[in-house]
């Protein structure tokens, strides 16, 4: 009798447990809530340069950074430190303790993590939206020969305390894809994927796939597509431009359309038709101007640029914007003109019109920024400043006065890969060594170094106030 007493306790017990787990959800940290209490949710997308997101006061991250385009990229041990991890940014501290080694954990205090998923990784697009937290991580699907493809990108979502993990759809990703996330024209939220149609990249399709309170299908939208010109937040016309070959094999001239990404519909953009021959690609959108190559038997090889609210649908090489046998890429608005990178060097058109902005005469004539041996790579624009990057800074240069300013110097830095909220930037780099450090290792000790990228902030002014922090929760080695 004693027996079945206790098994009865045990079921009660169970019960109750598996009830508790139904109404609280398998979170793995709490709620985010807003200064009322409430639960927070974005009615808008809420992108800061990719490599993390910000809800409420909590800070959302991949824990540390691996390529997985090395060779030997090893997912498991990537994962081990590259997790989604998060912070709470208002209550940020440190811990100056020594354990009985004599080593003192650099981590702020209080790191959650969110999810086991690998996130700290190049191809990261991390945004929220909704109840929900977007982002990208290496494909872990294997191939029908049980290989695995790690060249591929999955799209996943999770609540902000860990609830509803969801994959939503795998791509395969090249140096040329594109993963984005635009409003359309009926109000939501869409992702836009530019990846190759097959696993040798002959060929590019367009995707897209609803996003937000529910998600939807993936939906092709374009075939045989040979570049973009996607909307962005400051674009009137909410569309994508795409340029792809001819159907008729006897006529080599490059088709542009149009598609409207929330409907799929698709509809011929321009009369190119008119100058049989011509070659167009796209090379950059910016709101409502499009840059793009351009060449016919009437127009020789040049890079042009188009207003698509005002200009109406001929792409016809009317409006020069950069005379150049060598395509430009990286375009970004900068001041009242554009920067762009051109045979390896930053570049600044500084208006498009002569007049400018106020009214008085402008140079137009592009000027170097940069040279190449400058700089590896540009992380974002804002205002008057190009902040860029390389092994072991990252630096700001000004559009009007081309004034550089180095923001941080580390021993080694993941070049081109941040984030941004408007007063920090964020970026990964190794932790630097002290001297006793190096003294240690020098020495018959067995220390191993730690060889992980982990996240870090700098004040984007460089102002010494906002000191360089580490942010990322580190495993002592």
């Amino acid at each position: 009798m004693k027996s079945i007493a206790k098994n009865n306790i045990l079921k009660i017990i169970v019960l109750l447990v598996c009830v508790a787990l139904f109404l609280t959800g398998c979170a793995t940290v709490s709620d985010v809530r807003d200064s009322n209490g409430n639960k927070i949710s974005y009615e808008d997308i809420q992108y800061y340069k990719g490599q993390i997101a910000i809800v409420g006061d909590y800070l959302y991250y991949g824990n540390s950074f691996t390529s997985s385009s090395e060779e030997g990229f090893d997912y498991d041990e990537a994962e081990e430190t590259g997790y989604l991890n998060r912070l709470k940014l208002s209550n940020i501290s440190y811990s100056y303790e020594a354990d009985e080694d004599d080593y003192v954990n650099p981590s702020p205090i209080g790191t959650e993590k969110v999810n086991d998923r690998f996130v700290g990784f190049e191809n990261q697009y991390m945004f929220a939206l909704g109840e929900y937290l977007y982002f990208t991580s290496v494909n872990t699907h294997q191939t029908t020969s049980l290989e695995n493809d790690y060249s591929q990108v999955s799209l996943f979502r999770v609540k902000y305390n860990g609830d509803n993990f969801d994959e939503i759809e795998t791509f395969r990703f090249d140096e040329n894809s594109i993963i984005t996330a635009q409003k359309g024209n009926d109000g939501n939220y869409y992702y836009i994927i530019y990846c190759p149609a097959d696993s040798e990249a002959t060929s590019y399709n367009l995707y897209s796939i609803r996003i937000g309170s529910r998600l939807g299908k993936t939906e092709l939208l374009a075939e045989g597509v040979t570049s973009v010109a996607i909307c962005d937040e400051n674009s009137t016309i909410r569309n994508i431009l795409f340029t792809t070959a001819s159907e008729d094999e006897n006529d080599q001239t490059i088709r542009i359309k149009e598609v409207d990404f929330a409907t799929g519909k698709v509809s011929d953009y321009s009369n190119n038709l008119e100058i049989s021959g011509s070659q167009t690609s796209f090379l950059g959108r910016e709101g409502d101007i499009v840059v793009y190559s351009h060449s016919s038997s009437e127009t020789p090889q040049s890079i042009f640029y188009h207003n698509v609210v005002t200009d109406g649908k001929l792409f016809n090489g009317a409006k020069e914007f950069y005379t150049s046998h060598s395509e430009i890429s990286n375009l970004s608005k900068a001041g009242d003109g554009y920067v762009f990178i051109s045979n390896s060097k930053l570049i600044y058109k500084p208006t498009l019109s002569i007049y400018g902005t106020t009214g008085n005469y402008v140079d137009p004539t592009p000027v170097t920024l940069l040279e190449s041996d400058q700089f590896s790579d540009i992380l974002f624009v804002e205002g008057n400043y190009v902040y860029y990057s390389d092994d072991t800074s990252i630096s700001r240069i000004s559009v009007l006065d081309r004034q550089e300013q180095v923001l941080v110097s580390m021993t080694s830095i993941i070049s081109g890969e941040c984030g941004y909220d408007g007063n920090y930037i964020y970026f990964y780099a190794q932790l630097e060594e002290s001297e006793e450090d190096v003294e240690e290792e020098d020495s018959e000790s067995e220390t191993v170094a730690d060889e992980n990228y982990y996240l870090y902030r700098v004040d984007k002014n460089g102002n010494e106030l906002r000191h360089l922090q580490l942010l990322s929760k580190v495993e002592k080695v």
